[in-house]
């Protein structure tokens, strides 16, 4: 079964937000029974390359799903890979 894979822009391990978020993304995912990975990236030259400022991003396998906010449901699906 394919992972999808979930990539979190933060600017730190201490940000409040990104914390929030990983734990309703968690929450979402176990629920489901939907399996994820999940990296937090934190350094700054490779989150340039996402061209966001807005902290912290989701990515969902490869997709913009957010900037700063926990993303709506509907969006999440989509970038899904399995469901």
């Amino acid at each position: 079964m394919p992972t999808n894979q979930i990539k979190i822009l933060s600017p730190g391990p201490a940000c409040r937000r990104t914390r929030r978020i990983v734990k309703r993304l968690e929450r979402y995912f176990e629920k489901r029974q939907i399996p994820v990975s999940y990296e937090i990236e934190t350094d700054l030259e490779k989150i340039k390359q996402y061209e966001t400022w807005i902290l912290p991003t989701i990515l969902i396998n490869g997709t913009i799903v957010s900037r700063g906010y926990f993303p709506p449901e509907k969006l999440i699906k989509i970038c899904l890979t399995t469901e």
